[in-house]
């Protein structure tokens, strides 16, 4: 799911709906057995095959029965608190650490600010997140906190200061290496200080120490390199006071994905942070793409780019004014999964160059040199505790080198280098191996070849971190509370995300499907034997589904080993993942398919069986690979043919067409190739996902000709666009393609660009600590997450309900004409005009003149009273983050009586809102957010239907 899609030149927009046989309504009553599907053709049909055509059109219940961190509330793993101890200012400290939410360490007296909380964490520890959990003591949260940290206990340093919020309260800070932490509350309150549970976290960012930095003006004494010295203390200035124009600049050697940066000032300047901040990528160092903007409120920003950006150069700019210097004490990079191997020693009992291992270049390599024998090992030192749960090591695509994978493995940790622990066993797979383990902390790690053999044994990359995957978080689960606690917790989640009033919902949302993905070990332990009865939730669904005339599709979403190397496989690993190297991992996903076609076979509410969610052996898959992958869905296809001979089967085509053999090669028959098109790195760009559109829309006519199979459209999002959602639907619909959209529920917000993914989101519910909570504060969290404690997703539901409930198979949205129209504003910029923002896409524009703070407004007077459908707010081409940070659309017949019709955030320089059509006269926007840049209105595009 975790890939950007490239488009091709733009194409008709929607084919035409009477080619082709019109779809048929949402099924209204029961499935039965006259229901049952089966391909025919290019469409699939009733009366298995022989009945009336069926487009299936619904939505994903993602997150369900299996675990997807950024949208299922399952939790998130902290560091370790193995052997920490804490002590405090006043008061008894065990119950800020003992995992219950239920007890706490208090003050016990009122706020007065000198009060205070510390840590031993035993060793050094490398983290870069607090929080401190008060959910259940209402009122006693910190009114300001002060963060610091310490090698040794006596020289502290400031990493964060800001104000304590009620439920949970985060700092973010730069990477610290520290064993002591202090957490010092330094205002006044009538109310106690409680900390129900505090907790650290090592957030993944680049290590610093290995790039150069230059600056636009430097202060004498200090240096550009002092913000990537890994010290708090130290900071690089600008000597001036700031005005727009000054900037940082680093140089990370190579390109980079990054998708967030924090810059602190420091404790010792906390008023230098920049008035207004612009971040910027590039990867010539002469070409920068402006990736965030915003305003400086506090030492501490963090500039979240909403999606990956790319580049070897990252560059902050200050733009603002202020009297105080500008000044960075340190910098923080969010990159990917893994721990950043810059501050890496590594060692190894034979062979040359361990240092190959962490170059970043799988084609540089250290191998012993010699044949595999037990003893030869490979160790490294983190230099500081961090907690892990996961050692990768992957070698050269297409080389001798991808035999070179240790025959057999033991994995060891130890915090002091001396007292080594071991954590896992097993055999390598071929070129990578991904060695999980129950997250722990260890300053040093060490992987012993265990096993003989004549191929050397080699490592061209070696990878270590803390992964919040489905394998993770059941191994982990399973190590603390053991199989039936576990277990337990799992059946709390699945209770509460998935109930019969959400069936209810999509039911009313017209859906006629739902896609179910369900990891592997909901069938099977980890260990691949099988559970008692993995059938319950699974039984449920269908028959709850069923009698609402909706159909199922049994999604394999997660495989043992990870089908891809993205947690929405179930394991983050390499390419490929463990499952395409693995005997074992294929005859355990055999045997579920087996037991899958054995239970459903003949029953109609079942759609198909999806084999393997977006399996994926290489991000750049030749043939070899294509060939690998289609033989192994032919032995599947097979193994559930031998039992169910009528069923259909969907097989991903991941990234497209030719990464999957054609049916022909291996007589597949009665089955659906499955897509699923997204451009992640383009979230915000109205074009670029209208073009993702056209591209899909416009290559189903080949796709039919060259397959001779139906196609399901099996997971997308296409962001905040209304109009660019409808005519996709639209456009599947008129061609018989099926679709179902990502996904039924998220927990994030609406300023997180992935929660418009959720029909339902926004649930601010702290989620469990993985490897901290105890199972009745595990429990409890969960409970919070039921679907009447996340908001409806208007916009959204509307869209996919209109295209759902009637199959309509056309988008051709009527535009109200501008004639007559007269636009006034709160404000205007000299040189702009009111009338530039409705005289269509052009040259001419209308401006605000101030930046954006909030309440800033554009009236529109269409003349008569019109009906409203969709209002599209676009900025020009030439100013794209003059969009509105948040908006409501307001509308009224008489210019005095105003109905709010729609609020949210604009994702982007376009963004169309769409509504329950309504009459009226007067259209007015609002702007809510608050953005340095000016709010710019290129034009406003009334549609009185879609």
């Amino acid at each position: 799911m975790k890939r950007s899609v490239l488009v091709a030149a733009i194409i008709a927009a929607t084919v035409v709906a009477t080619t082709v046989t019109p779809p048929l309504q949402a099924e209204a009553a029961a499935i039965v057995a006259a229901d049952f599907l089966k391909a025919s053709g290019t469409v699939l049909k009733k009366n298995s095959g022989t009945g009336t055509t069926v487009n299936l059109r619904g939505t994903n219940v993602g997150g369900w029965l299996t675990q997807e961190d950024w949208m299922s509330p399952l939790g998130e793993f902290a560091a370790d608190r193995t052997g920490w101890t804490a002590t405090a200012s006043s008061g008894a400290t065990a119950g800020a650490l003992d995992g219950s939410a239920n007890t706490r360490w208090t003050t016990g007296a009122n706020q007065t600010g000198a009060e205070w909380l510390q840590l031993d964490l035993g060793a050094n520890t490398l983290f870069s997140r607090l929080s401190v959990d008060n959910t259940n003591f209402a009122g006693t949260y910190p009114r300001n906190i002060d963060v610091t940290t310490s090698t040794d206990g006596v020289t502290w340093a400031s990493v964060a200061n800001l104000p304590g919020v009620a439920g949970v309260t985060t700092a973010r800070f730069t990477p610290q290496v520290a064993r002591y932490v202090r957490l010092s509350q330094t205002a006044t309150a009538a109310a106690l200080w409680s900390v129900g549970e505090i907790n650290l976290f090592n957030d993944p960012v680049l290590f610093n120490g290995t790039y150069t930095a230059t600056a636009s003006s430097t202060a004498g004494g200090t240096f550009p390199g002092m913000a990537l010295d890994g010290n708090a203390s130290t900071a690089w200035q600008s000597g001036v006071p700031q005005t727009p124009g000054q900037s940082y600049t680093i140089d990370l050697g190579h390109s980079v994905d990054m998708d967030k940066v924090l810059f602190d000032s420091g404790g010792a300047a906390p008023n230098d942070f920049p008035r207004t901040w612009d971040v910027f990528t590039s990867s010539d160092n002469v070409t920068f793409v402006k990736a965030a903007s915003g305003y400086g409120a506090n030492r501490v920003v963090v500039a979240d780019f909403q999606g990956g950006k790319s580049g070897r150069y990252l560059r902050i700019e200050s733009n603002g004014t202020a009297a105080q210097w500008w000044s960075i004490a340190e910098i923080a990079i969010s990159s990917g999964n893994n721990l950043d191997r810059g501050g890496w020693n590594v060692s190894a009992s034979t062979g040359a160059t361990p240092a190959n291992v962490k170059d970043a270049d799988t084609a540089t390599r250290w191998t012993t040199g010699v044949p595999q024998a037990p003893g030869q090992s490979l160790t490294v030192d983190m230099g500081a505790l961090i907690t892990l749960n996961n050692v990768t090591t992957d070698t050269a695509k297409n080389t001798t080198d991808e035999q070179d994978y240790p025959r057999g493995y033991q994995v060891q940790l130890s915090k002091n280098g001396t007292t080594w622990t071991t954590v896992a066993t097993g055999v390598g797979t071929v070129k990578a191996s991904t060695i999980p383990f129950p997250a722990q902390a260890a300053r040093y790690f060490r992987i012993n070849q265990t096993a003989t053999s004549t191929a050397w044994w080699s490592i061209g990359e070696l990878s270590a971190g803390l992964y919040n995957d489905d394998y993770s978080l059941n191994n982990t689960l399973t190590t603390r509370f053991g199989a039936a606690g576990a277990q337990t917790v799992i059946n709390k989640h699945q209770d509460t995300w998935l109930t019969t009033t959400d069936l209810d919902n999509m039911q009313a949302a017209g859906l006629n499907f739902i896609r179910v993905p369900i990891g592997w070990n909901t069938f099977l332990n980890l260990d691949g034997t099988w559970k008692a009865n993995p059938w319950t939730k699974i039984d449920w669904v269908i028959s709850e589904a069923a009698a609402r005339g909706i159909y199922v599709l049994v999604d394999l979403h997660t495989v043992p080993g990870g089908g891809c190397p993205w947690g929405s496989c179930g394991r983050i690993g390499p390419n490929p993942n463990g499952f395409w190297g693995s005997a074992t991992y294929q005859n355990w996903t055999e045997d579920i398919w087996k037991a899958i076609a054995t239970r459903y076979v003949g029953n109609p509410a079942v759609a198909g069986y999806d084999l393997i969610n977006e399996p994926l052996i290489d991000y750049g898959e030749d043939a070899d690979d294509v060939t690998q992958k289609s033989a192994y869905y032919d032995r599947l296809y097979d193994a559930v043919r031998a039992i169910d001979p009528n069923h259909v089967i969907y097989l991903g085509a991941f990234f497209g067409s030719g990464n999957l053999a054609a049916p022909s090669v291996y007589g597949w028959t009665n089955v659906v190739y499955e897509y699923h098109p997204y451009d992640m790195p383009n979230s915000k760009d109205w074009t670029s996902q209208n073009q993702l559109v056209s591209t899909e829309l416009g290559a189903v006519p080949a796709k039919f000709a060259s397959l001779g199979v139906p196609i399901l459209f099996g997971e997308y999002s296409l962001y905040y666009n209304d109009d660019v959602w409808a005519r996709f639907m639209a456009g599947l619909n008129a061609q018989n393609v099926s679709w179902s959209n990502w996904a039924y529920k998220v927990r994030g917000t609406q300023t997180d660009g992935f929660a418009y993914w959720g029909m339902y989101f926004n649930n601010q519910n702290p989620v469990p600590i993985i490897n901290s909570d105890d199972s009745a504060t595990y429990l409890a969290k969960l409970g919070r997450f039921g679907t009447a404690n996340f908001t409806k997703n208007t916009g959204l539901v509307s869209t996919v309900q209109k295209y759902a409930t009637a199959g309509l198979a056309s988008y051709a949205p009527v535009a109200v004409s501008h004639t007559g129209w007269i636009a006034t504003a709160s404000t205007t910029a000299a040189g702009s005009t009111t009338a530039g923002g409705i005289d269509g896409a052009n040259a001419t524009a209308w401006s605000s003149g101030q930046a954006m703070a909030g309440g800033e407004w554009f009236k529109i007077d269409m003349g008569t009273s019109k009906t409203v459908a969709i209002v599209t707010v676009q900025t020009p081409a030439a100013s794209t983050w003059d969009y509105p940070r948040g908006y409501t659309l307001d509308v009224s017949t008489n210019g005095t009586t105003w109905v709010t019709v729609s609020t949210g955030i604009a994702y982007g320089w376009k963004r169309p809102i769409s509504i329950t059509p309504t009459t009226a006269r007067y259209i007015r926007v609002t702007q809510t957010g608050v953005a340095p840049q000016w709010w710019t209105v290129d034009d406003v595009t009334v549609y009185s239907s879609y």
